[in-house]
């Protein structure tokens, strides 16, 4: 397995084991799912990953010589009350997203052989006793009810409190009603909504006999973290030791993600900017932000056979966020066993036969310009 050391650096280590994603620091979505069917074929998979876009193409093959219908469905990632470190979504600290106000909160498209598709979203509330009250919570105060499983504050300032909803986000009989349920609990600080929203597109699909190109796209929702070093002697230099990278959600940096030497160095390359931007002043807890990019790729095989041509690309570009982070793509670091080879300033591709997925993927995003 080769390395790359550039101004844009991935890391590719030899056998490298996948990289535990037991946090929700990112909204980790994946491809379509089938029903299990030994009829379809996965000929080729091509699969595109950008801080702005995941776009996956299929070539699913159908040898049997008829057509074959079979439900198609995309799950989308279920957004947490809270994400790591006690952040409200709201805030976008861990993750850059705002509460959605629709069920398309990441921009799902499909098409199947270049014609678009309308897919049925079915959207479920279910609440810890498994109970699904996405019918009720409908009913109790309107579709957006169910996308709104978070925890509330209650206003620091005492004046906040004024008003009709005592300064609560949802009103005393939109509360009454869904404590009522047993989807509510209420503290002295705040509250809590139960229910897990889980969102699921799906359609049915026929594949004509041979091949029958899927093709969809989507917007990611990144984990953001803050990213320093240890450092040690005078706090102002931008030196900063080898192996002690640290984040806000991943502890151990360089495991997570597989920080070699060319990443070092680019990681490097930023933080000295930054220490540089605060001056002697700010220069002790200067830290850089960092996002990441979650791609369930293990997503259920359900297809006859590995993939026969999977094809990865990951590739840089502007970097954009609610999250206080702008500018180009200056890291990228990842940990895969996959041969990703570089084939442009800020594109990296990987090609293999007969592929079964062992691993998802988490990919560290550094933009330049904080």
């Amino acid at each position: 397995m080769r390395r790359f050391a550039s101004v844009l650096a991935v890391s590719l280590p030899l056998a490298a084991p996948a990289a535990a994603n037991d946090s929700a620091s990112e909204l980790a979505a994946g491809g379509l799912v089938l029903v299990k069917t030994d009829r379809i074929a996965m000929q080729r998979e091509d699969l595109t990953l950008s801080p702005l876009e995941v776009r996956v193409r299929y070539e699913m093959r159908n040898d049997t010589g008829a057509p074959v219908t079979l439900l198609v469905a995309f799950p989308l990632p279920e957004l947490p009350k809270e994400t790591p470190g006690g952040m409200e979504t709201s805030t976008a600290h861990n993750l850059d997203v705002i509460p959605p106000l629709d069920a398309n909160f990441i921009g799902f498209r499909v098409w199947a052989d270049g014609q678009a598709v309308a897919p049925e979203a079915e959207i479920r509330a279910v609440l810890p006793d498994g109970r699904d009250i996405a019918a009720a919570l409908r009913r109790i105060a309107g579709p957006s009810l169910v996308l709104r499983p978070r925890w509330f504050d209650l206003p620091s300032d005492p004046a906040g409190r004024a008003g009709p909803n005592g300064g609560w986000d949802l009103d005393a009989p939109t509360r009454h009603a869904l404590a009522e349920l047993g989807a509510l609990r209420q503290e002295a600080d705040g509250y809590e909504t139960l229910w897990t929203t889980r969102i699921t597109f799906h359609w049915m699909q026929t594949f004509r006999p041979g091949v029958t190109v899927l093709e969809h796209s989507y917007r990611p929702i990144l984990g953001a973290q803050l990213v320093g070093a240890t450092r040690q002697g005078d706090p102002g230099r931008a030196d900063v030791p080898a192996g002690t990278w640290h984040g806000s959600l991943d502890d151990d940096l360089a495991g997570a993600y597989c920080i070699d030497g060319p990443t070092d160095r680019a990681m490097r390359a930023v933080y000295r900017q930054k220490l540089q931007a605060r001056g002697p002043a700010g220069a002790s807890d200067a830290y850089v932000t960092a996002y990441v990019l979650g791609y369930i790729l293990r997503t259920a095989t359900n297809w006859r056979g590995p993939i026969g041509t999977f094809h990865l690309v990951l590739a840089g570009g502007h970097v954009a966020t609610g999250a206080g982070g702008e500018g180009a793509a200056r890291v990228l670091s990842l940990c895969t066993d996959l041969p990703l080879r570089r084939t442009a300033p800020m594109r990296f591709e990987a090609t293999v036969r007969d592929y079964v997925p062992a691993q998802d993927l988490r990919v560290l995003i550094i933009p330049d310009g904080q």
